[in-house]
């Protein structure tokens, strides 16, 4: 992880939120650090403002007393915006994770811990980032640290290089995931797109399907 991500532990707010600094003498530890694992899905769903709102709160990335982000606690912020239906902070957790330079490969299995649901949603979550970042990469970015010894030419002609491809792959415990007996739906949070109702509609995610739940399409791309 580079240097300067570090610094951002507790630094960051989500986009549209009033300012935090005038607020952590009022509010208590349990709204300024998350507390993991997230709740169930169907629970969060149920009171989407409730928790929407106490995201808003929010101060650090990670646990009190944890001071290094991990793929998995990324894992768990990222359920979280998908849950409460913040768009915005969801597409800017994955421009973090891009730049945190972690391979979706090595998210850790976070493990069903009694909930089922909540462990579905998961092991979609993954094939999010592999689709958005496998993009970006075949837009010509890259994720790797850039050559320093390497003129601007020539590290434009190495990312160019197919061998020098390196596409992101989900990790293997999310196929090991099995698929909900009961359709979970999330509900899409932007009024002006059309719901789909059905798990065969062409804009339902075909990451959720694969688990048995229904959801828009998100929005995983940035730039």
């Amino acid at each position: 992880m580079p240097t300067w991500f570090k610094k951002l532990i507790c630094k960051l707010q989500p986009a549209g939120e009033p300012a935090i600094a005038q607020l952590t003498d009022t509010v208590s530890d349990e709204l300024l650090f998350p507390s993991w694992p997230p709740p169930n899905p169907r629970e969060m769903l149920s009171r989407r403002e409730f928790y929407k709102d106490r995201l808003g709160y929010r101060k650090c990335r990670t646990p009190k007393g944890v001071f290094e982000d991990t793929p998995l606690f990324s894992l768990y912020r990222l359920y979280e915006w998908i849950m409460v239906g913040h768009v915005v902070n969801m597409r800017n957790e994955i421009s973090m994770f891009w730049w945190a330079r972690w391979p979706v490969s090595g998210i850790p299995d976070p493990g069903e811990q009694g909930d089922p649901e909540r462990y579905a949603v998961l092991a979609c979550i993954p094939a999010l980032l592999v689709e958005s970042f496998n993009e970006r990469i075949n837009l010509g970015l890259r994720r790797e640290e850039r050559h320093s010894i390497l003129s601007p030419d020539e590290q434009f002609a190495w990312a160019a290089t197919p061998t020098n491809l390196k596409f992101e792959t989900e990790p293997a415990w999310t196929e090991r995931v099995r698929p909900l007996d009961a359709l979970l739906h999330i509900p899409d949070s932007q009024p002006m797109r059309e719901e789909p109702t059905t798990l065969d509609d062409p804009e339902a995610s075909p990451a959720f399907k694969k688990k048995n739940i229904l959801a828009i399409k998100p929005h995983v791309h940035f730039i």
